[in-house]
């Protein structure tokens, strides 16, 4: 028994060059490495097996079938806020559904009332401006009257009645 402890309690001194300690380090490495391999293909396979699979034909139809009853009621819902504002159907076809019909309609009356202002008819034969009484359309000498008849023929025309 003595024997035995003797032996245990030893240490035991092992001479090696630096190449054999290399190579039993990198030995040491190569096992682990490659147990460390077997464990994530096992657990690659164990993922795949745990992945659902590709989805059928029933539900890629469903899910198509979803995502147009979806845009259908986006577009309904496009047009019946373009119908609430005054502003044509026809729009609908330009704009995104998911537009902001308020900050729309606002934009759009102001192009409108600027392109209607900018180009719209203003009449020119209107001088309010001129200040004229009775008493001095009858002072006035024909060549003055003549002029102002130019200028305002409407209000003229009141005073020669």
């Amino acid at each position: 028994m003595e024997q035995e402890n003797t032996n245990v309690q030893q240490e035991e001194n092992v001479t090696m060059t630096k190449t054999e300690y290399q190579k039993s380090i990198q030995s040491a490495e190569d096992k682990l490495r490659t147990s460390y391999s077997k464990q994530i293909k096992a657990l690659e396979d164990k993922i795949k097996e745990l992945t659902p699979a590709d989805k059928t034909d029933a539900e890629l139809d469903y899910e198509k079938r979803v995502k147009e009853l979806e845009a259908r009621e986006k577009k309904m819902n496009l047009l019946e806020s373009l119908t609430a504002k005054n502003i044509d159907k026809s729009f609908a076809d330009y704009l995104k559904d998911d537009i902001d019909i308020e900050a729309f309609s606002t934009y759009f009356q102001k192009i409108i009332n600027h392109e209607v202002e900018s180009s719209g008819f203003k009449p020119s034969g209107h001088n309010n401006n001129v200040q004229m009484s009775k008493d001095k359309w009858h002072s006035m000498s024909y060549h003055e009257k003549q002029e102002f008849y130019n200028s305002n023929p409407e209000l003229a025309k009141k005073f020669m009645q």
